[in-house]
């Protein structure tokens, strides 16, 4: 079994692969918004600024994390920190007990990161086991978090080799957390999505923020499958593509917590994307496959110009979609004609 660090630098390598997204359609795909011909704008006038957790964004977008605890996740950790404090977007890093377990501080994020908010993250499993608690508040006091996220991931850890598989304990755990912190405790999937029942589960702890990571964007399911023997493959085939579709997941969730604050996640692809999850009632979106293939080139080097580029294009699209709906601000996106087919 490789340890934690060779562990993450295989999920990054996969993740990047075609066979590491989800089999299905993206359900973002069902989402029509309604052209307005006679829009009465200007579209360079088009305002994507939003606050989130005291900042005051560009546009509602984090970006999501998926590495940590090596010396290349560290890296670009570092890259895409300084990015999202140019582009103004907020920040949510991968898993922090790698780095934690081995003594390796992450305090140069919070440098780079001067005028966004930095969320830390962890694993429930890890936060209900011995000790869970007092391992979230170092990675809060490491971290200069803004909030901490705690990443739920039953599925992907039923497929990975070296995976948990005792989910006891976990929600009380969380309504712990919440209790001893000084910062918002944020829950997360990571692919499978957050159900409307979930959602009321952990609110009901005290957990203020929701990223419902559907299904529909990079798939863990798979990625852990391609490194598990074959009769662990053989019994977790049929749940490759398990989960709860992006927009069903929002969707449902909004729709029995209308004070909820949901970030939506889970194959968000580009600008429209983002007005896309925004009219079905996102307060923010999240992506990190995406961010990780441009901004990492095939030989590992970091290319922080096309990420640059890649993000100033999805402000460019988020504009292009409100201008097109009559919508002068995302209070108005949110309120702008569609249908979900």
């Amino acid at each position: 079994m490789p340890d934690l660090k060779e562990r993450k630098g295989e999920h990054l390598d996969l993740a990047k692969m075609p066979s590491a997204m989800a089999q299905v359609e993206n359900s973002l795909d069902r989402v029509r918004l309604t052209h307005q011909a006679l829009p009465e704008a200007n579209v360079d006038e088009a305002d994507t600024s939003t606050r989130f957790l005291n900042y005051r964004l560009a546009m509602p977008l984090m970006i999501s994390g998926m590495t940590g605890g090596m010396a290349r996740g560290d890296a670009i950790n570092l890259a895409l920190a300084e990015i999202a404090s140019e582009h103004r977007i907020a920040l949510c890093i991968g898993s922090q007990r790698a780095s934690l377990m081995a003594r390796q501080s992450q305090s140069a994020l919070r440098a780079r990161a001067k005028n966004v908010p930095l969320m830390g993250n962890l694993g429930g499993v890890q936060l209900a086991g011995e000790g869970g608690i007092a391992l979230a508040q170092r990675a809060i006091d490491d971290l200069g978090a803004d909030a901490m996220a705690i990443h739920l991931n039953p599925l992907q850890e039923l497929a990975q080799p070296e995976g948990d598989r005792n989910w006891r304990g976990v929600l009380t755990a969380l309504g712990e957390l919440v209790k001893r912190s000084d910062v918002p405790i944020m829950v997360k999937e990571v692919g499978a999505g957050i159900s409307a029942k979930t959602a009321r589960q952990v609110m009901d702890q005290g957990v203020s923020i929701i990223d419902i990571a559907g299904l529909g964007g990079t798939n863990w399911t798979r990625i852990e499958q391609s490194r598990s023997d074959p009769l662990r493959q053989d019994v977790m085939m049929p749940f490759l593509d398990w989960g709860i579709p992006t927009v069903d997941a929002l969707t449902s969730t909004r729709a029995e917590h209308k004070d909820a604050f949901i970030i939506a996640s889970g194959g968000v692809r580009h600008g429209l994307d983002m007005a896309r999850c925004v009219w079905l009632g996102a307060d923010m979106v999240s992506a990190a496959g995406v961010f990780i293939k441009v901004l990492e080139d095939e030989n590992q080097r970091l290319c922080p110009d096309r990420l640059d580029a890649l993000l100033s294009v999805w402000k460019d699209q988020l504009k292009i979609a409100m201008f097109l709906t009559a919508s002068k601000t995302l209070n108005a996106l949110k309120t702008a004609e569609g249908v979900v087919l």
